[in-house]
């Protein structure tokens, strides 16, 4: 009888642990669902397409050109060179260092070619560790486009040019002023030793022909004038313009015996982990989207945070009571801190629509590292 009934206890723990364990992956799947079509959306919402090309639009067996193929493996081993050579992990201490004021410098581009003076830039920032972030801006002006025009902004790395980032621009723009942000290749800049270094704005082309696009608009500052009127014009035009933000000079011996070399220090999830982690996740374009139409890569490394934020709730904490009564009045909301990603990468992708094939570089896709916030 008692054999018996021990049996049954074993037989009714097995069963519990079997379902907790159900129930964990039910919960897993769900969220991994529910990240695959977010990322569904945010994809098509970056390209601006309403959906996703139907297979029969897409030229899977058309030929890619060779100067796409050469860009697109040119951006991505960009992006890996970036990886390596970062040498700032963002931590408590920087997080602390954001409430602290920034220094805000405009400098003017020498030229009308977008040359900039980085030697001025450098003597007035200082350290590359200082600059937090970086903004070029152009005033647009008498702009003739039918819908939009794209155009890609590149940067000189010794005697070539590196493609940074696209925008586009209509008829809406017109006297406003377009804006890209340039602190990874301004910090790169400070780092090297060349006293002037130049930014050069391009008309993204999707035709055949070699000849180049021609701009549907000027840029303030970069038009070519003649005669008195065109001096006193010159004088009174807006140039482009670098906007940078910066940590003051007398906190640079503090933050370089703060700040540390780091070779991807985030937790990774496991299965035992219940703190704030990164979590891995391989989006499969074909498998898991059903996408036939974007070229190269086949997929990638999404991964997405996920895991408890502690937070001290008790009669030491001095905002306990009013926390608690946030919390009575309000019991749909969460006062402790959430999950967020913290460290963001782009994705370069090749991709067609019908005949034409594309490089767009896709901000913000790849999580490396999650904080508590």
């Amino acid at each position: 009888m008692k054999l018996g009934f021990l049996l049954l206890m074993v037989l009714h723990m097995l069963d519990t642990v079997s379902s907790m364990s159900t129930c964990k992956t039910v919960d897993l799947e769900i969220v991994r669902q529910k990240r695959i079509e977010a990322i569904r959306s945010q994809i098509l919402s970056k390209l601006r397409l309403p959906k996703a090309p139907e297979p029969e639009e897409a030229g899977d067996e058309e030929d890619i050109p060779t100067n796409l193929l050469s860009l697109y493996n040119n951006t991505k081993d960009m992006l890996k060179e970036q990886q390596l050579e970062s040498q700032i992990t963002i931590s408590q201490e920087q997080e602390e260092e954001e409430y602290f004021a920034k220094v805000l410098n405009k400098f003017n581009m020498t030229t009308k070619t977008m040359l900039f003076n980085i030697a001025e830039i450098r003597n007035t920032v200082g350290n590359f560790q200082l600059l937090t972030t970086a903004e070029l801006r152009m005033l647009i002006k008498k702009p003739s486009i039918d819908k939009e025009q794209r155009v890609e902004l590149y940067y000189s790395t010794g005697a070539s040019f590196r493609y940074h980032a696209s925008r586009f621009v209509t008829n809406a723009l017109k006297d406003k002023w377009l804006s890209f942000d340039i602190t990874e290749p301004l910090q790169q800049w400070l780092q090297g030793q060349e006293d002037e270094q130049k930014f050069e704005l391009r008309v993204f082309c999707e035709c055949e022909q070699q000849t180049a696009a021609t701009f549907s608009f000027f840029v303030s500052g970069t038009e070519n004038k003649r005669g008195d009127k065109a001096t006193m014009e010159s004088m009174m035009e807006q140039r482009p313009y670098i906007l940078t933000m910066s940590i003051p000079k007398n906190m640079s011996s503090h933050l370089t015996s703060r700040k540390k070399r780091s070779t991807s220090g985030q937790e990774t999830c496991t299965a035992q982990t219940e703190n704030c982690c990164v979590r891995s996740l391989y989006i499969d374009f074909r498998k898991d989207l059903g996408w036939k139409w974007i070229h190269k890569p086949t997929g990638y490394l999404a991964n997405y945070c996920m895991g408890s934020c502690t937070y001290i709730w008790n009669a030491e904490n001095k905002y306990s009571q009013i926390l608690a009564l946030y919390k009575h009045h309000n019991p749909g909301a969460s006062a402790q801190p959430c999950c967020v990603p913290q460290t963001l990468e782009p994705l370069p992708i090749l991709y067609y629509v019908g005949r034409q094939h594309k490089v767009e570089q896709l901000s913000n896709m790849i999580v490396k590292s999650c904080k508590c916030s």
